[in-house]
């Protein structure tokens, strides 16, 4: 068997695996889409050399392939299909982009949410079904599908106790907005567990919007495609400027009497004033003050050997975004990995959302860093997991010892999240992070880091204690949908 017809095996497979059906049953023109994708992944699996970034692989295995002259799909597709895919794969760019973004995502991901079929041709409008289309706006396109996946299951179940269907969540590119509304989407097939995409023929009205996933430069992008929405925004610009400004943010919280980090806002070449705060605090934290999920995060101590030339180089990394914001580190709770015994940074992300009875926190997750001076980010290898089974196992950072985590003390952090939330303002759903500190006496105390009005890692969300359906399953918010629909009968009745 030659190399191109074992990955075109491999890609079979794992396609009919992907979308619920039997293996080596032949797949619809839209289902080429998952078919096509396995097969760039399995060609760009191995890596070129340390530079060589996944995305790269698989366009260059794409564009192989094409010039190979795209291997024979027609054993693998129902009779009749083959023809619809060649034309698109000869006449849309988009489509292309679209699978060399879903061959990315199953390098560098697990999956998380189901497979993504595009239909070959425009369609004339969306199938039936939802009476309110809520776009989640993204310009990141590789894992969006694990942001847009849970908040479309929570819809679903809200729509069941309401006696729907009334929200279709659609997944929206920036660049596919049109006048406001949309000419290409992306929805959640509840009833086949797929998402289907689909270019249509008639752009369709959106009711509103949240953005979520927009790549390294989030504040400015965030800015730009607002302006371009003409329905409510559950992430309006204004409030969500005033969340990215975290040094502003947090003296805000600060003011109000809410527990928070020292901090001081460092701008590019104020190097004088960094070694100070250094050295008159002793363990800090340095970052961005506009950065997001963990970008550019790094724990420092006064007392390292070459603390300040790390400092130094820190803060000119930083600098090339903006301004430093350089805070105290508060994070004298960790999480000790029971298996293991060893220590790790730990930060929590709880979800805060704005319903029809007001602000509460509904879910959430756990953040564990790779070491317990390694920042506790995906930025810098931390991985996320369920906040109940971080909490069991948590331990000072200074000694070891460990510390209970009551459920009083879950109450206190979901009320401090809420209320840091409600200072902010206007935003319908949260991500607020916090650490763990603790006084001499060994009580727990939450601190506030920042919030994002644009939260990722949607997937690792499970509700917390009194929310969802009360089993601390897998979701991240009813409440946001409760808030829409006071939206939509207030649109409706002007």
């Amino acid at each position: 068997m030659s190399g191109d017809d074992r990955h075109l095996e491999v890609a079979w497979t794992r396609a009919c695996d992907g979308l619920g059906i039997g293996r080596g049953t032949p797949l619809a023109a839209s289902e080429a889409s998952v078919l096509l994708k396995y097969l760039i992944s399995e060609r760009a699996s191995v890596p070129e050399g340390p530079d060589c970034c996944a995305r790269d692989r698989c366009r260059r295995a794409w564009l192989e392939w094409m010039a190979a002259g795209a291997q024979d799909l027609d054993g693998a597709l129902r009779p009749g299909a083959a023809p619809a895919v060649r034309g698109v794969l000869e006449s849309d760019a988009e489509y292309a982009g679209r699978v060399i973004d879903l061959a990315v995502a199953d390098l560098v991901s697990e999956p998380m949410a189901p497979e993504v079929c595009i239909e070959t041709v425009p369609l004339g409008g969306l199938p039936p079904g939802g009476r309110w289309n809520h776009a989640v706006i993204f310009a990141s396109a590789p894992l969006i599908t694990h942001e847009i996946y849970p908040l479309a299951a929570d819809a679903c179940v809200h729509d069941a106790r309401a006696g729907g269907p009334f929200y279709r969540v659609l997944g929206v590119h920036g660049d596919w907005l049109s006048n406001g509304r949309a000419r290409r989407v992306m929805w959640l097939d509840a009833e086949r567990d797929r998402f289907s995409e689909a270019a249509l023929s008639e752009p369709v009205h959106l009711h509103s919007a949240q953005l979520l996933a927009l790549g390294p430069q989030q504040t400015s992008c965030h800015l730009v495609w607002a302006r371009r929405l003409t329905c409510p925004l559950v992430n309006p610009a204004p409030p969500s400027a005033t969340a990215d400004d975290k040094h502003g943010l947090s003296r805000r919280w600060g003011d109000a009497g809410l527990e928070v980090p020292a901090g001081v806002l460092v701008g590019p070449g104020h190097r004088l004033a960094a070694r100070d705060f250094l050295h008159r605090t002793g363990e800090i934290v340095v970052k961005p003050n506009d950065g997001t999920e963990g970008r550019g995060v790094r724990y420092l101590s006064a007392s390292a050997p070459e603390a300040e030339e790390l400092l130094n180089v820190q803060l000119s990394a930083c600098w090339e975004w903006g301004p430093a914001r350089l805070e105290e580190r508060r994070d004298g709770i960790v999480w000790r990995d029971p298996e293991t015994g060893s220590c790790h940074s730990l930060a929590l992300r709880l979800h805060v959302a704005a319903g029809a009875a007001g602000l509460r926190a509904e879910s959430g997750y756990a953040l564990v860093g790779a070491g317990v001076d390694t920042p506790a980010t995906r930025g810098a290898g931390g991985r996320m997991r369920p906040l109940q089974s971080v909490t069991s196992s948590l331990a000072l950072r200074a000694s070891g010892a460990g510390v209970a985590f009551s459920g009083a003390d879950l109450e206190r952090t979901r009320r401090l999240a809420e209320a840091a939330s409600g200072i902010v303002g206007g935003i319908g759903l949260s991500g607020v992070d916090l650490v763990l500190d603790a006084t001499p006496a060994g009580e727990v105390v939450p601190v506030l880091l920042e919030l994002n009005p644009r939260p990722a890692g949607l997937a690792h969300a499970r509700f917390l204690p009194g929310s969802g359906e009360g089993r601390v399953e897998a979701g991240v918010s009813l409440d946001v949908w409760d808030g829409l629909a006071a939206l939509c009968r207030k649109t409706a009745a002007e």
